[in-house]
């Protein structure tokens, strides 16, 4: 009697295709749902190169015309930006030759939730990094002052996080600041902890119908905006030292960096490059014979413009 020929790995009723497009469209909707900053900034695709490069431009001089006179001509200078993509971050899960993977859809669906959850999670706090980045950074030099620094506040005594009236008014200060600056706040977000929404929730300036029409319910646990700015609650944002992220040590994340309590950002206050857009994967291995199931992606970012980013730190 003569046997079929097989090598182990196509045991499933299910062609490889199908276990990709199961899998991997289930990643792709659940990263897309699971992260936010994806929909808050623009990801430019990086090609041929490393590094993406965006260009800064100087303040033009504005000067009085005098009769007879002809104006002198003032150069406007130019300066750049850049963020380089050079790691790959990788979701990957290997099952044996007999597995549940190759027959239960749900199997499958489960896990690319998992891996798109987490590629999400990890996107968004590296970014949000970025940006606490930037409210540290000062002015770009040789710009004639197109392009201020960061703002970072810090709250005066220990505990003043916890205070309703004092962190509204800490975040409330940074909007300001920005929009004396002629900075279009329109397009801007708070981000903040759950712990520091919940505290946000205790404000009356903000909840009570008097001071802030339908602004918020305490009931239902929501409060929309400060100044104007949509306040966004994440357990993303970075609350501990870490001397070595995935991505490199230009996204450590420093003592002071983690006692971040608030962000206030701006589509403009990031650049991100993408070299490999998120992408699965479904292979066997002969030589463990075992089923790999890979999600991964290649992204970085980088602070763009500092005067639109600022951060409420803890004493």
């Amino acid at each position: 009697m003569t046997f079929p020929m097989t090598d182990g790995s196509l045991l499933s009723d299910l062609d490889r295709d199908e276990m990709i497009e199961h899998y991997g469209g289930t990643v792709d909707s659940q990263f897309a749902k699971a992260s936010m900053m994806r929909n808050f900034v623009d990801v430019k695709p990086v090609r041929g190169t490393d590094t993406l490069i965006n260009r800064r431009v100087g303040k033009t001089t504005i000067k009085k015309l005098v009769d007879g006179v002809p104006p002198d001509a003032s150069k406007t200078s130019f300066g750049r930006v850049g963020v380089t993509v050079d790691t790959t971050i990788i979701a990957r899960d290997v099952r044996s030759q007999l597995n549940e993977f190759q027959t239960d859809f749900n199997a499958r669906a489960e896990l690319g939730q998992d891996h798109g959850k987490e590629l999400g999670k990890f996107f968004d706090t590296a970014l949000l990094i970025q940006a606490i980045k930037g409210a540290y950074q000062s002015a770009p030099s040789g710009l004639n002052g197109a392009i201020g620094g960061g703002l970072v506040n810090p709250l005066s005594s220990s505990g003043d996080e916890l205070d309703p009236d004092l962190l509204y008014a800490a975040i409330a200060y940074i909007i300001t600041q920005q929009q004396e600056a002629e900075v279009d706040t329109d397009q801007s977000a708070v981000f903040v902890r759950p712990t520091h929404y919940d505290v946000l929730l205790n404000c009356d300036k903000l909840i009570d119908r008097d001071f802030s029409r339908d602004n918020g319910d305490f009931a239902n646990g929501t409060v929309k905006t400060i100044k104007g700015v949509p306040i966004v609650m994440t357990a993303r944002i970075p609350n501990a030292v870490d001397s070595d992220h995935e991505l490199g040590s230009n996204y450590n994340v420093n003592s002071n960096e983690a006692k971040t309590v608030a962000i206030v950002t701006h589509p403009q206050s990031l650049l991100v490059g993408e070299t490999i857009p998120l992408t699965s994967d479904v292979w066997f291995n002969k030589i463990d014979r075992c089923w790999y199931i890979d999600s991964f992606m290649a992204f970085g970012g980088s602070p763009r413009r500092p005067d639109v980013s600022g951060v409420v730190r803890k004493a």
